[in-house]
């Protein structure tokens, strides 16, 4: 237990920043202040029982006596009537004191969330692309909202605990003067039926906390893969299999989130049904205790109305306990993936500007994928001046791709560096990635104008001349000024709404925007028919002797007229021009 409570604020520390960990404590200040409030709207009622049951307290009780002689009343009713006020306008002023902390209680808490989860974005997508060959997008999803969500619920939680625990130990002190016996009862009685319950149920909640984080990935995952396919399930009318991977997910998630619930649900009937049983019991051993009448139904008032506060707080503790004890997992989630973004912090390399005019130096790059013997690549080693176009061809597997994404910066090769003026392009990928135009063999195109996906959200100030220019290198000018809406027609999800040349065509004005040294072109036109291939080729064309380029295609006709042309075998490269 107390290893878990050390775990668990290592990682609220860690995860929340130090403005954050402040407001925390500021927060946790206003609790114990609603704590002492609680405390004096309760501690109220004893008197005001006194005092219409037996008048005459007035004058014997110091405190009373002075209330009433400085407020200068004369008859009993009448200070009945202000302390009646009094207690009211406390419960009010009360009432509101916790509406409003627990309006900055949630704003805090979900404030941070937001920061988390934006920051988790942040850190996924400034990540080497290897590190993402080897997760799959459906746990980042996850990660990014339902977990950083969820430590948002553990928080609130937490601080649940934190306010219903002070609000308790500070009811359970008044009462302990009031009537020791009966309140030490009724802690005994309490403590032994929480820790039975939740003894048996802190496995399972854990286990069903685990089964609710993996099954959410998981239908993520088939939510993705079944749009993501829907052109190729419906030619194959493969609709079943994945309404059914997907009936089996969410029925998992459905499952551990209906045994959550019930389990949160369960425990406060039983806890209830305890206290409410000891309570009445008390009362009945108070009436045949002999104590005088007037005591016994002040205390009972007092403990009725301390009842009635901590009923609803014992039901908050143990849908407390349960929620932190789901959540935890999360919690767990979203530590260590901020712990690996320290770690990036920390080896992150500055860069220094690269220019491509004394050419690229390929040197011995060797490479293998982790948890693989075999060498992909092997010794590769060439040049390329400014200026030259190389094309690489080779079977499929051959290493052609692989290949390209150490050069584009994106793998780093296991032997061999790459290099431009003497500088590595691995230790400066950014400035790398300034000069680099790359056209890949599927182009991505988001739900928005042709524009924009030109543009590709670029963070410079939008060059129309330039925008006018790229279009037209690609061969897009005719094709927008055919529509409508011109470049502001919406492409649809993935581009959808265009063929594929057009696709290709504004992958490759996609590229030019950014005015590169280098343009790669990574079988862009492998999947396309022979005279819509021939036609993104012509646009290719055109850039032959401005650009420096590295083409990759299957077939020799596709690069024939590029300066030097290399073939991929057996993990080995082989001059073919």
């Amino acid at each position: 237990m107390f290893y878990a409570i050390k775990d668990i604020f290592h990682k609220i520390r860690h995860i929340y920043n130090k403005k954050q960990k402040i407001l925390f404590c500021f927060l946790f200040v206003a609790i114990v202040i609603s704590g002492c409030l609680e405390l004096f709207g309760i501690s109220l009622v004893a008197p005001f029982i006194n005092i219409v049951l037996n008048p005459d307290i007035i004058q014997t009780n110091k405190i009373l006596k002075s209330i009433y002689d400085f407020l200068n009343i004369n008859w009993p009713h009448v200070f009945l009537i202000y302390l009646a006020i009094f207690l009211i306008l406390t419960y009010i002023f009360k009432n509101v004191y916790l509406a409003v902390v627990y309006y900055f209680q949630y704003k805090i808490f979900y404030d941070a969330q937001k920061e988390i989860s934006s920051y988790l974005i942040s850190f996924y997508l400034n990540q080497p692309y290897a590190y993402h060959l080897n997760l799959n997008s459906s746990t980042l999803v996850r990660t990014i909202t339902r977990d950083t969500l969820n430590c948002s619920h553990f928080l609130v939680n937490l601080f649940s605990l934190f306010t219903e625990l002070i609000v308790l130990s500070l009811i359970v002190i008044f009462l302990f003067f009031i009537n020791k016996i009966m309140t030490i009862s009724l802690i005994i009685f309490f403590l032994l039926s929480f820790f039975v319950v939740f003894r048996k149920l802190k496995a399972k909640l854990k286990q069903i906390g685990l089964k609710s984080q993996q099954s959410e990935s998981l239908m993520i995952k088939s939510i993705q893969q079944a749009f993501g396919a829907i052109k190729d399930i419906k030619c194959l009318q493969a609709e079943k299999f994945f309404i059914d991977k997907y009936y089996e997910n969410i029925s998992n998630f459905s499952s551990a989130q209906k045994q959550f619930n019930f389990l949160q649900s369960v425990p406060r009937l039983f806890i209830e049904s305890f206290v409410v049983i000891l309570i009445l019991l008390i009362i009945i051993f108070l009436l045949n205790s002999g104590i005088n009448a007037t005591n016994i139904i002040t205390q009972i008032a007092v403990f009725a109305m301390a009842a009635f506060r901590l009923m609803p707080s014992l039901n908050r503790i143990q849908i407390a306990v349960t929620c932190l004890i789901f959540y935890r997992p999360s919690l767990n989630v979203v530590y260590n993936d901020l712990n690996l973004t320290k770690i990036d912090e920390q080896t992150a390399e500055e860069g220094k500007e690269i220019d491509l005019s004394k050419g690229i130096k390929v040197q011995n790059i060797s490479y293998k994928y982790p948890n693989t013997q075999r060498d992909i690549l092997k010794n590769i080693s060439f040049d390329i001046k400014e200026g030259q176009s190389i094309g690489f061809v080779g079977k499929t597997g051959s290493g052609k791709t692989t290949l390209i994404d150490i050069i584009l910066g994106l793998l780093k090769p296991t032997d061999g560096k790459i290099t431009v003026d003497n500088i590595n392009i691995h230790n400066n990928k950014k400035s790398w990635s300034k000069i680099i135009g790359y056209v890949p063999q599927f182009i991505y195109l988001t739900d928005d104008t042709i524009k924009n996906n030109i543009l590709f959200y670029s963070n410079k100030d939008i060059d129309e001349q330039l925008f006018k220019q790229v279009t037209e290198q690609a061969q897009l000018k005719d094709f927008i000024d055919s529509l409508p809406d011109k470049e502001n027609t919406i492409v649809g999800e993935r581009g959808i709404r265009l063929s594929g040349g057009q696709r290709q065509r504004i992958g490759i004005a996609r590229a030019l925007y950014n005015k590169p040294q280098l343009l790669i072109l990574d079988e862009a036109t492998s999947a396309l028919d022979n005279e819509t291939e021939s036609a993104v080729m012509q646009a290719i064309e055109h850039l032959y002797g401005k650009l420096t380029m590295i083409i990759v295609a299957h077939r020799l006709t596709t690069i024939e007229k590029c300066d030097r042309i290399y073939k991929i075998q057996d993990s080995k490269l082989i001059i073919e021009k």
